[in-house]
């Protein structure tokens, strides 16, 4: 659209009033979208902390972290952060969780006296067939 500045501003409306209704409801509609399904599957999602030999002889009071899936029937593929003294540490954790199966282990909750977790960034249904 050009611009002209001795049209009235007036004239300018209907066009603009259709683009600005596109770009919201785009912006509003497709987030939700992508977010409505992987909502569901992270709930299935668990991630917990056990008591373990070697993680509190290698740091007191430190635990296993593990992640499960709590699904009855549909395998999850995810993949994780991995939070150090509550700094984004470089790389993913990433596989399978299959239904009905043991956890994964995924490593001390206490490193060195300091702190270390996981956070789910991304999970979804994997298109294997069902249990």
């Amino acid at each position: 659209m050009t611009y002209y500045p001795d049209m009235p501003l007036e004239s300018y409306l209907p066009s603009l009033f259709k683009r600005l209704v596109l770009v919201l409801s785009t912006t509003i509609a497709v987030p939700a979208l992508a977010s409505g399904p992987n909502e569901d599957v992270k709930s299935f999602l668990t991630i917990a902390a056990q008591a373990d030999g070697r993680c509190q002889n290698f740091s007191a009071g430190g635990k296993l972290a593990i992640v499960r899936n709590d699904h009855p029937k549909k395998n999850i593929r995810f993949r994780l952060i991995r939070l150090f003294v509550d700094i984004r540490q470089p790389g993913r954790t990433s596989g399978i969780a299959e239904a009905g199966s043991a956890a994964q282990n995924l490593g001390c909750t206490i490193v060195d006296g300091r702190e270390q977790r996981w956070i789910v960034e991304k999970a979804e249904f994997t298109s294997e067939v069902e249990k």
